[in-house]
């Protein structure tokens, strides 16, 4: 089965996702579009928060740490429910990756780019797991 982006779009539009099988048969693919289609701003609401979802299933083995920057450039979005997800997600894939031989970590600019995502405004359940993360 090939890729098919209007396919993909449509499985994202949706309040939740249950079922990931173009991930996992279409991964390279898939994951580049999800990228582009992230960074370009050009999803539906539905569609962006399930790409990011999709993109931190997807981050591990080979592309972690450029999903983890990405994450930290959408937690200047403007939108707060987007912002949110992007701290959240990154916060995810840095204790997610504790376990590997070499543990994701924050660079400085990453830190700070997510400690003023807080200072803009988080919703309340990932201004506490922030708060949490950064024993503020």
């Amino acid at each position: 089965m090939s890729f098919n982006s209007e396919k993909l779009l449509t499985e994202l539009d949706q309040p939740r996702i249950i079922d990931w099988a173009v991930e996992l048969k279409n991964r390279k693919d898939g994951f580049a579009f999800l990228m582009e289609a992230v960074r370009g701003d050009r999803l539906n609401h539905n569609q962006f928060l399930n790409a990011l979802h999709m993109l931190f299933r997807m981050a591990f083995p080979e592309n972690a740490s450029e999903v983890l920057q990405t994450f930290v450039d959408l937690a200047a979005h403007p939108d707060i429910t987007i912002r949110s997800e992007a701290v959240q997600l990154a916060i995810g894939l840095l204790r997610t990756s504790t376990n590997l031989k070499t543990p994701l970590l924050f660079s400085d600019a990453q830190e700070t780019s997510v400690v003023q995502a807080m200072t803009r405004g988080l919703t309340m359940k990932v201004a506490n797991l922030a708060q949490e993360f950064f024993a503020i």
